[in-house]
C-alpha cells in the first residue's frame, strides 16, 4: 500500500510539471544540459573619447588543448574585429582631428554574438554595429560553426554530404517565404537568387538558419534577413551530422 501511494505522488508530480510549464521552459532546459565541447568566452574592446566609443564584446573559443583548429578561428575573428576597430579608428581620428567641438556627436562600435547550437556543432554569430555619421548605422553579421571533434571550422556545404543538392531544399525554402512576405524584399534583379557558395548560416535549435546582410536583398527597414530551415526538410542521408530538431519530446528523454 505504502509503493502504491508513492507511485501515485511520482505520477501526479510529473503531470503537474507537464502541464506546469510551458514548452520554451522544457527545452530551455534541455539544451543547458547539452555537454559543450567547447566554452565561449568573451574578449573586450572598451574606450570613450569626445569622437568615438567603443563597446565591443567578441567571441574566443577557450583552447586548454591547444588545437590549431580553434587558434586559427580565434585568431580569425580578433583580427577582423581589430582590423574594423582601428579602421574605424583612423577615420574618426582624420576626420574630428582639430574641430572641436565635433561637428556631430562620437562615431559609436558596438558588438556582441550568441552562441546558438553545442550539440555536435558549436554554432554562434557576432553583430558588429557602426554608426560613422548619416541617418543611420549599420550592422554586419558574422557566423561560426565549429565541428566538435576536430575544432575546424564549418562551411555550409560541409553539413551535408558530398553529391546531396542542399541548395536546391534551401532556395525553395527561401523563396517560398519572400514570396509569403515580398513587401519586405527587393524584387528583379537586386532580388534574391539563390544562396552563395559561402553562404552565412549558423544552427540553431534543430534549425539551419540561413541570413543576409542589411541591403543585400531587402530594404534597410528589413534589418538582417533570417530563414529558419527544419532540419527535417533534408533528406536524412544527406546530412553528415546528426542535426535533430528539438522538441518537447526530446526535451524530456
Amino acid at each position: 500500500m505504502q509503493c502504491l501511494k508513492k507511485a501515485i505522488l511520482l505520477t501526479c508530480g510529473v503531470l503537474l510539471l507537464l502541464t506546469s510549464y510551458p514548452q520554451g521552459v522544457l527545452i530551455d532546459c534541455a539544451l543547458n544540459n547539452y555537454t559543450e565541447k567547447y566554452k565561449v568566452v568573451d574578449k573586450k574592446y572598451k574606450s570613450e573619447n569626445d569622437y568615438l566609443i567603443i563597446d565591443v564584446i567578441i567571441p574566443v573559443i577557450e583552447n586548454n588543448e591547444g588545437n590549431p583548429n580553434i587558434e586559427k578561428l580565434n585568431n580569425k575573428i580578433i583580427k577582423w574585429t581589430e582590423d574594423w576597430i582601428n579602421d574605424v579608428k583612423k577615420i574618426s581620428d582624420e576626420y574630428f582631428k582639430g574641430l572641436v567641438p565635433p561637428p556631430i556627436g562620437p562615431y559609436q562600435l558596438y558588438s556582441r554574438y550568441k552562441v546558438t547550437n553545442s550539440q555536435n556543432i558549436t554554432s554562434f554569430y557576432i553583430d558588429y554595429y557602426q554608426f560613422t555619421g548619416g541617418a543611420h548605422g549599420i550592422t554586419t553579421r558574422l557566423s561560426y560553426s565549429v565541428d566538435n571533434k576536430t575544432g575546424k571550422e564549418l562551411q555550409l556545404s560541409d553539413l551535408f554530404k558530398s553529391g546531396y543538392d542542399y541548395k536546391k531544399v534551401i532556395n525553395f525554402e527561401i523563396a517560398n517565404a519572400i514570396q509569403m512576405d515580398k513587401d519586405k524584399y527587393f524584387t528583379g534583379k537586386d532580388g534574391f537568387k539563390g544562396i552563395s557558395e559561402n553562404q552565412g548560416f549558423y544552427l540553431s535549435s534543430g534549425n539551419v538558419v540561413i541570413y543576409f546582410q542589411v541591403y543585400e536583398i531587402a530594404p534597410y527597414v528589413t534589418g538582417i534577413p533570417e530563414f529558419y530551415i527544419s532540419v527535417e526538410k533534408f533528406d536524412q542521408k544527406g546530412l553528415k551530422y546528426e542535426l535533430k530538431p528539438y522538441t518537447i519530446r526530446s526535451a524530456l528523454l
